[in-house]
């Protein structure tokens, strides 16, 4: 039987024919070979530096596999591959990738803890197993002490494939009562305070570049996500109209869903009421000098780090945190995108937007929301004490 196997469903690369179960599972069996063979493959290795988990080569997209016969036993890959399968269209293309990740790479901690153990079908796969990784994971004292969120998504995705199994007869059930494996404990949320004025501005007199600063001050300005700045094309940029705007359709994640599911536009601060013309000037003249990058995201990469001829690209999420992190050293202020859209959703509270208003343009689902982004500052709430009418 002839069988496709786009390993790519976005059109980026080619296709595999002829593929069977056999000739997959015996590749993926291949790939855990080679990498036994590698040094210090451990699941309980030290914590890696950020972004260096798993291994980012594993093959992505839809694999054809035939439905496994009644009796025969199935890979924890297959399982888990036939999982991907079918969430290919109600997943975003990040969760699909994250999951594979943590999951079937074959440097990652899970892939090393069933070769550690001995887990090889699906059928072998218990709660108890599972229960015992991620409680080894965790463990600060005899293992790498991994983050509660990281053992969280652990065991998401773990869950997800016990979801999977009940709903699919062929793929196993030893992951059936995987609910009773309890939360990770977390705090309930992340303090991110936004910056101070005199912290604004020195973020942005720190910019190296016009580039720099444009995108800074277009967070601070819009208070957009990085994952929707690094999906905002110039189509949606609406810098002529009354008030200038920018129209928040989607993201690098999925170009046509927001995180909310809501498309919204955005309107830019008063403080930064310049921005739309510096914008468009800069967008004419140096956004794209020469005219070779046929892309439509707004920011690219930097014109001084590229060699003659050389394509820009679009920036990133990294992109984007990476020039957050060289602008933090030089102003001696520690920020983020994430601190940016703090630093506009107080702004605009302490200018006396209503929070419904700012819900909206903010793209968040509830009203608590606003009050979470929401950092109080002393001076702020005593001047308006001062300044009401009571």
């Amino acid at each position: 039987m002839d069988r496709t196997i786009p390993r790519d469903p976005g059109g980026q690369g080619g296709r595999l024919d002829g593929e069977s179960l056999g000739r997959w599972d015996r590749s993926t069996a291949g790939d855990q070979a080679a990498t036994r063979q590698r040094p210090a493959a451990d699941f309980l290795a030290a914590k890696r530096p950020r972004r260096a988990y798993g291994d980012k080569a594993v093959g992505e997209g839809l694999v054809t596999l035939p439905r496994p016969a009644p009796g025969a036993s199935v890979s924890v890959n297959h399982a888990i591959q036939a999982m991907l399968n079918t969430h290919a269209l109600d997943w975003s293309r990040t969760q699909l990738s994250n999951c594979r990740v943590y999951l079937m790479s074959p440097t990652g901690r899970f892939q090393t803890w069933c070769r550690a153990e001995g887990v090889a079908d699906v059928d072998e796969l218990t709660t108890e197993g599972v229960a015992g990784f991620l409680a080894a994971i965790a463990d600060r004292g005899r293992g790498p002490g991994l983050k509660a969120t990281t053992v969280a998504k652990y065991r998401t995705h773990l869950r997800s494939l016990a979801r999977f199994q009940a709903e699919t007869p062929g793929y196993g059930v030893g992951l059936g009562d995987i609910d009773r494996i309890r939360q990770p404990r977390m705090p309930r949320e992340r303090v991110a305070p936004a910056l101070t004025r005199e912290e604004e501005r020195r973020v942005l007199e720190a910019c190296s570049s016009v580039r720099d600063r444009l995108i800074l001050e277009l967070f601070l300005a819009t208070g957009v996500r990085v994952s929707e700045m690094a999906g905002l094309i110039l189509p949606n940029l609406q810098l002529t109209a009354r008030p200038p705007r920018i129209a928040v359709t989607g993201s690098v994640h999925d170009p046509d869903c927001t995180k909310s599911g809501r498309p919204r536009q955005v309107t830019f601060r008063k403080s930064y009421g310049g921005l739309p013309k510096r914008l468009l000037d800069w967008i004419r003249v140096e956004r794209d000098p020469f005219g070779r990058c046929p892309r439509q995201e707004l920011f690219l990469s930097a014109v001084e780090g590229r060699r003659e001829g050389q394509v820009p690209t679009a920036l990133g999420i990294w992109g984007y945190e990476r020039l957050c992190e060289r602008v933090s050293l030089r102003a001696g202020v520690h920020f983020s995108p994430h601190v940016l859209r703090h630093t506009w959703a107080t702004r605009l509270v302490d200018a006396g937007v209503k929070p419904m208003h700012l819900m909206e343009v903010g793209g968040w689902s509830s009203i608590d929301m606003v009050q979470r982004y929401y950092t109080v500052n002393d001076e702020e709430v005593l001047s308006a004490i001062a300044a009401a009418s009571a």
